[in-house]
């Protein structure tokens, strides 16, 4: 199961991976990967949830396996 990330970290990994935000709603952002294809939506609060988590490693397939550890 995942676990809750503190959302600096999610956007730390990321971006060392390329990808970057655009501002959504209210405290959404809309991540993109580096060739524009991939796109996931994360809450920006302070622990995201592990749903967020999940859902974030499924839509971005592009990074390699074990970004997030």
């Amino acid at each position: 199961m995942t676990k809750p990330m503190k959302y600096r970290d999610l956007a730390r990994r990321l971006r060392s991976h390329g990808c970057t935000p655009k501002p959504g709603k209210g405290d959404h952002e809309k991540w993109y990967c580096p060739c524009g294809k991939h796109m996931a939506v994360i809450t920006r609060t302070r622990d995201v949830s592990p749903g967020v988590v999940d859902d974030t490693r499924k839509k971005l397939t592009f990074l390699p396996e074990g970004w997030m550890k």
